[in-house]
């Protein structure tokens, strides 16, 4: 089961791969003082992380420093310890305070060169992690994400929906393939999979990374997507239990 759970981080590796030109992209959009240029770069720097965090539990000084919300520090929005993603997406969305935004933009391209590093270290994961993670994601989507309390100030939650489940796949192919394509269960799961994305497809058009605002969203089709991101959740679980792996 290692190696399944190794496969998994082989993709998150390149994924940080691709994640460290968008950040040093975002970085000179922030510097050149153009605030569509900055928002733009954001968005644009969102999916790669949005994977990863699949297995945030197994760098959580990390994670904290690229993607916490306010809410995860004591001081909230105001706290001298908050940064990354949303502090620069609260910067250059709502605030558009591009100077301010400068130093969190150079702190995040440390954080995600460091992310890097952790994600050479084997020993910081295992097949109950990789689980884990995607058993929790997939559940903090329903249970969470889908309040918009995420990307509030950008307006791009259905943009993490999205990679939130792109990076749960990911992670569960190389256990579906240990365990058996033609197993109902691991069927179960890809079609769980495809249903989930099927509910924000329309929202997404080709070439463009960027969502539809999510504030343009029905509640019944908020309703839908969350329900969706559940019935996957549980179908992960399913899979799971049969391998053995503790939960």
């Amino acid at each position: 089961m290692q190696a399944a759970t190794m496969s998994g981080v082989a993709y998150f590796q390149k994924r940080c791969d691709d994640q460290m030109p968008t950040v040093v992209a975002l970085q000179k959009a922030i510097e050149s003082g153009d605030v569509a240029a900055a928002q733009r770069a954001y968005i644009e720097s969102r999916p790669p992380y949005e994977e990863i965090e699949t297995i945030a539990c197994c760098f959580e000084d990390s994670d904290r420093d690229i993607d916490a919300r306010p809410y995860a520090f004591e001081g909230g929005e105001t706290d001298a310890e908050f940064r990354g993603f949303h502090k620069i997406e609260n910067l250059i969305f709502a605030e558009e305070d591009l100077e301010a935004a400068q130093p969190h933009a150079e702190m995040l391209v440390g954080s995600i060169a460091r992310l890097r590093n952790e994600l050479n270290e084997a020993d910081r994961f295992s097949p109950e992690q990789q689980f884990g993670g995607m058993v929790a994601l997939t559940n903090e989507v329903a249970a969470k994400k889908v309040s918009s309390e995420e990307e509030t100030w950008s307006d791009q939650s259905v943009l993490i929906f999205k990679h939130n489940w792109i990076g749960a796949q990911s992670q569960f192919a190389p256990f579906g393939a240990m365990h058996g394509m033609d197993r109902p269960s691991v069927k179960a799961v890809d079609v769980a999979f495809r249903n989930a994305q099927a509910t924000v497809q329309p929202y997404f058009t080709t070439g463009v990374v960027a969502a539809a605002p999510y504030s343009s969203v029905p509640i019944k089709q908020r309703r839908a997507i969350a329900d969706a991101s559940n019935r996957y959740r549980d179908a992960i679980i399913v899979v799971r239990d049969e391998i053995g792996i503790s939960g």
